[in-house]
């Protein structure tokens, strides 16, 4: 009899897990583990948009749908001390210490500005420049000095010893066309791979920027989205690289997007996951003080328009060039329509809009969905 049972526990938990798989097969994912490699490059915060990201990705790569390779820290929204931490906390977290974390730089290429320089040109200087500048190397991702998040502490992860550019291209040549990059902060990391090795964008399988604004005003300066706005030199290096494929989620997107209570609800009320006990702890209690937030979201897209395109409901393609002179315009991101900008402009695929409903009950699932 006993053993009568447990073939039957067996069986009605294969069919549990046949039938969340079946789940997922009503979306058109078009990737798989063995053609499509993604680096995530971030200003890693916690439970920001980049944090819903990294779930996505790393859901996507336990499922099959994609292999990451790693995830890279770069500045931004962050330091790369702190950036590098949030990320390592949030791996351990998730059980996921698997993931190779790589050290990248929050001194943009061309260095920071002075605060006279930008007083100037009336630019402002957000506040992880004013740390970059303030701490220098005097922190780092396991002494973050009074920068340390009481919450969270320290991981016992630790990042390899290569930097992340490196790390960009040693993948990049094991995977020739295989590899995407998905830079959702500061192009720093990207452009020095490009800097040390020419031949970089070109073996890639393309690029996915969360950066610029393209219609909507920025929301560091009047011009200039904070991704891009951090370091602006940078992007134009990236923009004039032989990428096969450059696609841009813009500003623009926050315009329709936002993390609301009903998507939580939504996320939380399928399967029990790492996932969604981490988001039940740490998210979702600021949607139960305030059920009427709405949690502005950027980054959260660009894994999912890249294992579902299907999701784009508003998109085209646009010439876009940087201003790196330094004035007030500068980081601003300037788009001409297909063919109209000047020969210093690449053609990018620009997606502004995805089908909010369909995107998230895919999250829902995905997150929700042992593999």
């Amino acid at each position: 009899m006993k053993k009568t049972l447990a073939i039957l526990l067996t069986a009605l938990l294969m069919l549990s897990a046949v039938s969340a798989l079946a789940d997922m097969s009503d979306y058109n994912i078009v990737t798989k583990a063995d053609t499509h490699k993604v680096i995530l490059d971030t200003d890693m915060g916690y439970f920001g948009d980049d944090t819903y990201a990294l779930m996505i990705l790393l859901q996507a790569d336990k499922a099959g749908y994609l292999d990451l390779l790693g995830v890279t820290s770069v500045g931004a929204n962050t330091t790369i001390a702190q950036g590098t931490t949030s990320i390592l906390n949030q791996l351990e977290a998730l059980g996921r210490g698997d993931i190779p974390v790589a050290m990248g730089s929050d001194v943009p290429v061309m260095g920071l500005k002075t605060e006279t320089q930008m007083a100037a040109n009336g630019l402002k200087e957000i506040r992880s420049m004013a740390n970059v500048r303030k701490f220098g190397n005097t922190i780092s991702y396991d002494n973050l000095g009074e920068l340390k998040d009481e919450t969270w502490g320290y991981s016992s992860l630790k990042p390899v010893e290569e930097t992340a550019w490196e790390f960009m291209i040693e993948q990049v040549h094991k995977y020739p066309g295989q590899v995407t990059i998905m830079a959702i902060g500061a192009c720093t990391n990207v452009a020095n791979a490009i800097m040390q090795d020419p031949t970089f964008a070109e073996n890639t399988a393309g690029i996915y920027y969360m950066g610029g604004a393209i219609d909507v005003p920025g929301n560091d300066t009047p011009c200039a989205e904070r991704n891009w706005y951090y370091d602006p030199e940078s992007v134009a290096i990236c923009l004039n690289a032989n990428f096969p494929v450059q696609v841009v989620v813009p500003h623009d997107i926050s315009y329709h997007q936002r993390l609301t209570k009903d998507i939580l609800d939504n996320i939380l009320g399928g399967g029990e996951t790492a996932y969604t006990k981490l988001i039940r702890e740490y998210a979702y209690p600021r949607f139960e003080e305030n059920p009427e937030l709405r949690q502005r979201l950027w980054d959260a897209q660009v894994p999912g328009i890249f294992l579902v395109p299907d999701f784009i409901s508003e998109t085209d393609k646009r010439d876009i060039a940087m201003v790196t002179d330094l004035c007030y315009a500068y980081g601003e991101s300037v788009a001409w329509a297909e063919g109209k900008g000047p020969d210093s402009s690449t053609l990018c695929t620009i997606v502004y809009d995805v089908d909010g409903e369909a995107y998230w009950n895919f999250v829902a699932d995905l997150l929700s969905t042992e593999f």
